[in-house]
């Protein structure tokens, strides 16, 4: 087994190193800069959009965040990317855009929010784009069934699962 010490090596800015205060919401570029700034390893949340696009978003729902409401799943790339965080000039990143701005400075540790559904496209869509990336990076989910998927489509990423009471 390949060393994976890198995980543990540093602290993990949960979301990025986001502070509402000073205009950093959570999961946002300007967090994931501040993240790297630090040497902190970043946790980021992934959903797809409607029309296949890995976006780095918590929330099921763009109700706490945006002006907006309903499900993110719901709106286009496109759609998403006009949308404005709360109180801020940032947007919704692509997970792509994600990994140029941390360009392999500090790990990533990428959840994959699952709908619970057997729906795999999101792990489909994801497996090919990090295992192109260069930089230290693993997948986690709450759901088993998609660290299973990326056994399947990554075999070489680091895996895990997230658990709970």
């Amino acid at each position: 087994m390949r060393d994976l010490g890198w995980l543990t090596a540093r602290p993990i800015a949960h979301r990025g190193l986001h502070d509402r205060a000073a205009g950093r919401i959570e999961n946002t570029l300007p967090a994931a800069e501040a993240a790297v700034a630090r040497n902190f390893a970043i946790e980021c949340d992934l959903q797809l959009t409607s029309d296949g696009v890995p976006v780095v978003f918590h929330d099921d729902r763009l109700d706490r965040l945006t002006e907006e409401t309903g499900p993110v799943g719901a709106r286009s790339h496109a759609e998403l990317r006009a949308i404005r965080l709360r109180d801020t000039d940032a947007g919704i990143p692509t997970l792509e855009e994600l990994l140029d701005v941390v360009d392999g400075r500090v790990p990533l540790v990428i959840e994959l929010k699952s709908g619970w559904n057997g729906d795999r496209r999101l792990e489909q869509a994801v497996a090919p784009i990090v295992t192109a990336y260069a930089g230290p990076a693993a997948m986690m989910s709450f759901d088993p069934a998609s660290m299973a998927a990326i056994r399947r489509l990554a075999p070489s990423l680091p895996r895990g699962l997230v658990a709970d009471a």
